[in-house]
C-alpha cells in the first residue's frame, strides 16, 4: 500500500509491487489471477492496476487473455532464447554508458556497489532489488530511450528465472561479476566493464541449460 511520501502514481506503484511478486515467485508460474484479485492483491483500483498489467505484458511477466491474468511458466528454452538479445544489448549498454555517464550517476552505481558487497548470497529478493537499480541506472547511464525500453523487456524475466532456480553459490559469483562490472563502468574502462558482462551471459547461458532436463523427460 503506499504512503504519503511516495511521489510515484498508482499505476507506477502498482506495476512495480506486481513487478516484485512476479520475479521473486509470491505470484508463482502459471498463475491466472483475475484484474479484481489483483487490484485485491496491490490494494489499488482497477484504473492503475490495468495500466500497470499493460506495461508487465510488454515486458513479458504476464499475458492478459480471456482467461485472465496469466503468469507465464518458467521455461530454460525461452530463457535461452532471451540470453542472446540480452548479451549484445548489455554490451552496447556498457559502451555507450561508459562514454555517457555523468558524476551523479557514478555516486548511484557506488551506492549499488555497497549494496552488492554487502547482500548475503541467500538473500534473492535483496539481490533482485539491487539488479533491479543496478540495470536502470546502467540504463540510464546509455543517454539511449531506446536502450532503455529494450532492457526493460529483458531483465524482468532474468532476474524471475535467476530468483527460482539460482544457488547461493551461484549468486555468490553473479555478485563478484557484477561488482567487477559496476566497478570497471565507474572507472569509465569499457574493456573489464564489456568483458565481465561477457563472462556473466556465459555463465548464465550455462545455468540455464543446466535447468534443462526436466522439461527433456
Amino acid at each position: 500500500m503506499p504512503n504519503s511520501l511516495d511521489k510515484r502514481t498508482k499505476a507506477e506503484i502498482a506495476h512495480d509491487e506486481l513487478e516484485a511478486a512476479i520475479i521473486d515467485c509470491r505470484l508463482e508460474p502459471g498463475l491466472v489471477m483475475t484484474e479484481t484479485e489483483i487490484s485485491d492483491f496491490v490494494g489499488l483500483g482497477r484504473t492503475p492496476v490495468r495500466e500497470a498489467l499493460m506495461r508487465l505484458a510488454n515486458e513479458n511477466l504476464v499475458r492478459l487473455s480471456r482467461a485472465g491474468v496469466v503468469i507465464p511458466e518458467l521455461n530454460p528454452m525461452t530463457m535461452l532464447k532471451l540470453l542472446e538479445p540480452r548479451a549484445l544489448i548489455e554490451r552496447l549498454c556498457i559502451e555507450k554508458a561508459v562514454e555517457r555517464i555523468l558524476e551523479e550517476e557514478k555516486q548511484r552505481i557506488r551506492e549499488i556497489i555497497k549494496g552488492l558487497e554487502a547482500v548475503e548470497s541467500h538473500d534473492r529478493q535483496g539481490f533482485m532489488a539491487l539488479l533491479r537499480q543496478m540495470h536502470n541506472l546502467l540504463a540510464q547511464s546509455s543517454k539511449n530511450e531506446f536502450i532503455l525500453a529494450s532492457i526493460k523487456t529483458t531483465q524482468g524475466l532474468s532476474r524471475r528465472f535467476w530468483c527460482y532456480y539460482a544457488t547461493d553459490q551461484d549468486q555468490a559469483f553473479a555478485t563478484r561479476l557484477y561488482i567487477r562490472q559496476m566497478q570497471a563502468l565507474v572507472s569509465q574502462d569499457a574493456e573489464t566493464a564489456v568483458n565481465a558482462s561477457a563472462e556473466l551471459m556465459q555463465y548464465l547461458q550455462a545455468f540455464t541449460k543446466a535447468q534443462m532436463d526436466p522439461f527433456r523427460s
